[in-house]
């Protein structure tokens, strides 16, 4: 028995080493896409704080609640998901500028 936990303990501690030097996975966006803000707000690389916050509220109006309200639910939880990038995206573009 303990044997058997000091192997556990061992094993443990080498998976906890090993992953600080695995690259850390890459997040996606809500369809699958690789994580782009720019992307996601569908603005050109660089693009000034004044388009940034104009493509932030157009793309919001996009899949606001009350336009997907009539659609059904694995449309509205799409429509969820891709509201949370998309604010998600406004913040992270908003931080860098």
């Amino acid at each position: 028995m303990t044997r058997l936990l000091q192997f556990l303990l061992v094993l443990v501690l080498v998976v906890v080493w090993l992953r600080r030097f695995l690259p850390a996975p890459r997040p996606r966006a809500a369809d699958g896409a690789p994580w782009d803000p720019y992307a996601i707000l569908g603005l050109p690389h660089g693009a000034s704080p004044d388009v940034v916050t104009r493509a932030y509220r157009d793309r919001l109006k996009e899949y606001h609640p009350d336009r997907v309200a009539g659609l059904g639910t694995e449309l509205q939880d799409l429509a969820h998901r891709k509201t949370l990038d998309i604010q998600r995206a406004y913040t992270e573009l908003t931080r860098r500028a």
